[in-house]
């Protein structure tokens, strides 16, 4: 049978198919729409099984933000020409209004999600089966303020490939001062997003991985010849210079033509224009390919 440009049209445009997969579904269901989104459905989700290893190096980072809680995600995709995509981008937010919504615990949470009868997984693989490009929910994070002390600040970059949220908790509530803690959020989120750093303080590196690098340095100092009380301190003056570029509270503040030296030092200032105490709770940063 044949069938009508209108039809055909009227399918891509609810599915997002090409044209000739779209007339050959219609010829298969003999013209009716709603059979013929089944029929592209099945074949298109075992389209999309076949892609699912491959390697998913582009993307778009999203965030949604109130203040009292924050979602964040990487949404990962093989080209950027697909990131710019107007599907992948509708999957994007979709993806955002549904972590918001439902404060998922881990991204395993999140993914076995149920989202009208079907899973996230599922949701994901019909994108994959339109868009002809594997896509992978590949990061996702949650901060929630536990009093009306603790704020969530956010930083997306202008092309969505890097984004931060961070929970901050001052020692009185947000109102207080509010103009000044925000602009204390901007500039922390900003601190966070250029100069990546891993944790809040010295005190937040797993003590497994400290003990990790001292063995390494001492080794490495053992294998230079030097004696084992000498490279023991080598050892330790290295692995702080290691982790100083990696802990917030230790980083050189990013901000130049500053008096500031480091970040603490930055919070200290602040926290004396506000007379008030300042703690950085939790971050998540990502960036995509990262």
């Amino acid at each position: 049978m044949s069938v009508s440009m209108d039809l055909i049209k009227q399918l891509r445009e609810e599915t997002g198919v090409g044209v000739a997969d779209c007339k050959n579904a219609l010829i298969e269901a003999n013209g009716d729409v709603e059979k013929a989104k089944k029929i592209l459905l099945a074949k298109g989700v075992a389209k999309a099984a076949k892609k699912l290893d491959r390697t998913t190096k582009e993307g778009l980072i999203s965030i949604k933000n109130n203040n009292e809680k924050a979602v964040i995600l990487e949404l990962g995709c093989e080209t950027d020409f697909v990131a710019r995509n107007e599907k992948f981008n509708e999957l994007l937010n979709t993806l955002t209004d549904i972590a918001f919504q439902n404060e998922f615990k881990s991204l395993d949470e999140f993914i076995n999600f149920q989202y009208n009868s079907k899973k996230i997984e599922d949701l994901i693989k019909e994108y994959i089966a339109i868009i002809g490009e594997n896509i992978k929910l590949t990061r996702y994070g949650f901060l929630k303020a536990n009093s009306k002390n603790q704020v969530v600040f956010d930083y997306l970059h202008f092309n969505k490939r890097i984004g931060v949220i961070v929970l901050v908790e001052f020692e009185k509530e947000f109102e207080i001062n509010k103009e000044l803690k925000a602009e204390f959020g901007s500039k922390t989120v900003f601190q966070i997003a250029s100069m990546k750093p891993m944790y809040v303080d010295i005190n937040s590196i797993p003590a497994s991985e400290i003990e990790e690098q001292k063995k390494l340095a001492y080794q490495q100092a053992l294998n230079e010849g030097k004696p084992e009380h000498i490279a023991l301190k080598i050892a330790e003056g290295k692995v702080m210079k290691i982790f100083e570029d990696s802990v917030l509270m230790e980083q050189t503040f990013f901000e130049e033509n500053t008096k500031i030296n480091k970040f603490k030092d930055f919070v200290k200032e602040y926290s004396n224009k506000l007379n008030e105490k300042i703690n950085i709770l939790s971050f998540f940063r990502y960036e995509i390919g990262k």
